[in-house]
């Protein structure tokens, strides 16, 4: 299987119930799938190798690990030439509170997903990591009021 490979049918169900619990056992997936176990190992090392499946990691509950505010920052940059670009974006990585940045059109170049304790500590990173980014033209702000649905699973096509 190369990058450019169509994925099977029997690729499609790993991927659905992996991405539903990445900590299953290859026994596990082998009975759900009807394959052996080894045969299950290979297909997940190739997805793995070949870059379908980036990464495993634990979801985090945001509000009971203290972080109970959750803001999006649009950010339009000041020149939207490449070396701003690449700028911002190297200074944004180093940003912890930034859990994810998007490259989008509209009024804004950027958008941010921000995690923070409280107001207190959003306004710490606005007029302290983030007003150091000479970059952005301007920002806007939302405070997450309520999160009605946060997936990580991606609808993928049915084979």
């Amino acid at each position: 299987m190369n990058k450019l490979a169509k994925l099977d049918k029997v690729d499609y169900q790993l991927l659905r119930l992996l991405q539903r619990n990445s900590n299953v056992t290859h026994d596990y997936l082998s009975r759900q799938i009807g394959l052996s176990k080894a045969a299950v190992f290979e297909r997940v090392k190739r997805l793995e190798t070949v870059g379908y499946i980036k990464n495993y990691y634990a979801l985090i509950d945001t509000e009971k690990a203290g972080l109970g505010i959750t803001f999006f920052l649009q950010v339009a940059l000041a020149s939207n030439n490449q070396t701003a670009i690449r700028l911002f974006l190297q200074k944004v990585d180093e940003v912890d509170a930034i859990i994810e940045c998007h490259h989008v059109t509209g009024f804004a170049n950027f958008l941010l997903k921000i995690v923070t304790t409280d107001m207190h500590s959003f306004q710490q990173l606005l007029l302290g990591e983030m007003s150091k980014i000479e970059e952005i033209g301007s920002i806007a702000s939302m405070i997450v009021l309520s999160v009605v649905k946060d997936s990580k699973v991606i609808p993928l096509p049915v084979d």
